[in-house]
């Protein structure tokens, strides 16, 4: 016991300085890539599409860390929708580093378009505990909450979205095949714009099998990194593979493993590969 004591006294450093950030980082992999994929749907158009209710599991991997990611969209109420995007560590971390980074929106269809209510992510991960939450048009025309211990206080965007509540607004426009516009996404206290690429027509093997999927690729050509998240049509355009590269180097993946519709009669079962 005290070995394992020592050997953690050791380690636990290490982890905190390298290998926190990086567990932090897979996390903003999934978040700014559906930012990214925002900026090409207009969210204010109606929505004709019933909102796809799914869940999904992912494998993580960044270098040696492993990790579990979930997404999971279930109805609340008669018009009203929640969202919520988990990542846990797995494997050798978990000797050292305990927790979750857990994002939940909360949302409504108001006159035919899909609005967040609310945005809230806590990480247990970290020590102490971050939280951030977002209360959208309360008051209205405004966006206020708390980011990082302070104040958030900021002007409401024309069909604006948080960093999740976008993913929704984009599998909605994909499935109706809506123009390519632009999403406001307010991450980070502040309302963010991207450039991106779009690549039709990229097949993607996975555990569940091959799915032909539309890829979108944001890149930092001051950084050499990019970040690409591929959709697949026949999950709702639900993403089945995200990727960060470094000098084109692929640094980190979230793969599909379980996929679930919540609201298909014609897939009750969900498809696994565990």
């Amino acid at each position: 016991m005290t070995f394992i004591l020592w050997i953690r006294a050791i380690v636990t450093p290490i982890v905190n300085v390298v290998i926190y950030p990086k567990v932090r980082s897979v996390s903003d992999l999934a978040g700014r890539c559906i930012i990214l994929i925002s900026m090409m749907f207009l969210s204010g158009a109606a929505c004709a599409q019933p909102v796809p209710l799914f869940s999904a599991t992912y494998k993580v991997s960044y270098g040696i860390l492993r990790g579990e990611m979930t997404l999971d969209l279930r109805r609340n109420g008669d018009s009203g929708y929640i969202y919520e995007t988990s990542l846990s560590p797995r494997g050798i971390v978990t000797m050292f580093r305990r927790g979750s980074i857990v994002e939940t929106t909360s949302l409504e269809i108001e006159d035919g378009k899909l609005r967040p209510i609310d945005y809230r992510s806590t990480d247990t991960i970290a020590d102490p505990t971050r939280n951030t939450e977002y209360l959208f048009d309360t008051p209205p025309g405004r966006v206020t909450g708390v980011y990082k211990e302070r104040t958030v206080d900021e002007p409401m965007q024309p069909n604006g979205h948080n960093r999740i509540s976008a993913h929704v607004a984009v599998m909605l426009a994909m499935n109706s095949g809506a123009s390519m516009t632009g999403i406001p996404v307010f991450d980070r206290a502040r309302w963010r714009d991207f450039e991106f690429e779009v690549f039709p027509d990229q097949t993607i093997k996975t555990k569940l099998g091959e799915f032909e999927t539309v890829e979108i690729r944001y890149s930092s050509t001051k950084k050499n990194k990019s970040w690409s998240l591929h959709c697949a049509e026949a999950l709702d355009y639900a993403p089945v593979m995200i990727v960060f590269r470094e000098d084109d180097d692929v640094k980190s993946k979230a793969q599909l493993i379980t996929y679930q519709s919540l609201d298909d009669p014609d897939q009750p079962q969900p498809i696994s590969s565990r």
